[in-house]
């Protein structure tokens, strides 16, 4: 296992809050005051320059509709585990239709290995 030093994990926390934000479509302004901080302190998270406190970390992800392996995913050695867990939790908020579909879609991949 390799190192992670704090400045490449405040630069991937920051990436992937940013990446959350924007398929949302939120602004940073918006977040920012949800979170009840300032502009300049939540672009400083984005940024990777400061992770911030737990508290604001936790309502980012509440905000945002993420979770916390989401945000460290990129650092963690159990990635799969994590993408089951995060495909699991899709899954469970699709339609009957929806479910269906997908069970379909799996059922040809697994014909094509």
């Amino acid at each position: 296992m390799d190192v992670i030093e704090n400045k490449d994990i405040l630069k991937v926390i920051g990436s992937r809050i940013q990446k959350a934000r924007k398929d949302k479509g939120y602004t940073q302004d918006y977040v920012a005051e949800e979170i009840d901080k300032s502009v300049d302190t939540y672009r400083g998270i984005e940024n990777g320059r400061s992770v911030g406190s737990l508290e604001s970390l936790l309502n980012i992800c509440n905000i945002l509709g993420i979770t916390l392996d989401y945000i460290f995913a990129d650092l963690l050695e159990k990635k799969t585990e994590i993408l089951d867990n995060k495909l699991y939790g899709d899954f469970q908020n699709l339609s009957l239709e929806q479910k269906e579909l997908i069970n379909v879609i799996v059922e040809y991949m697994k014909k094509k290995k």
